[in-house]
């Protein structure tokens, strides 16, 4: 019985953790906009295709305890057309617990680039692989959105 009871509590601790680790950084809205900082989906060859993302840190005890002054992040947005990748932004900054960033970064796109559907990657990390070795991780779920490319 005592066996039971002790297998009962060892789980319940650990999917309180398991919980309880969640991402600290949420990546709220991603919007596609042009040059003048309309929301659109469509663009021609040769614009400038802004990807405008919003970034919260969720309050809670898990955030306060182990992140008071905040998380710092790497944010990288990735521009794909098939498997090739047409471009990339990044900035790094620090978010405080309860607040958000917006960060808009524009990906030119060139005049003999291929038409179609381009996707966008979103990733939040606490930095690149390269600098952090073993302790690198990401901090958000990843996001995508997807846009159209025409002559």
């Amino acid at each position: 019985m005592k066996k039971a009871l002790l297998a009962v509590v060892a789980a319940a601790f650990i999917a309180a953790v398991a919980l309880a680790q969640t991402m600290p950084i949420q990546i709220t809205t991603v919007t596609t906009k042009n040059y003048q900082g309309t929301p659109t989906t469509t663009f021609k060859r040769g614009e400038i295709i802004i990807v405008e993302t919003t970034l919260t840190c969720p309050t809670g005890y898990y955030y306060y305890y182990y992140a008071p002054a905040g998380v710092s992040y790497l944010e990288l947005i990735t521009m794909w057309f098939k498997n090739t990748m047409m471009g990339l932004t990044l900035t790094r900054d620090t978010i405080a617990p309860g607040g958000s960033k917006t960060f808009g970064g524009g990906i030119a796109t060139r005049v003999g680039d291929p038409t179609g559907t381009y996707t966008f990657e979103i990733y939040v990390w606490n930095g690149f692989p390269s600098e952090m070795g073993a302790a690198w991780a990401p901090l958000a779920s990843p996001a995508t959105t997807s846009v159209t490319v025409t002559p």
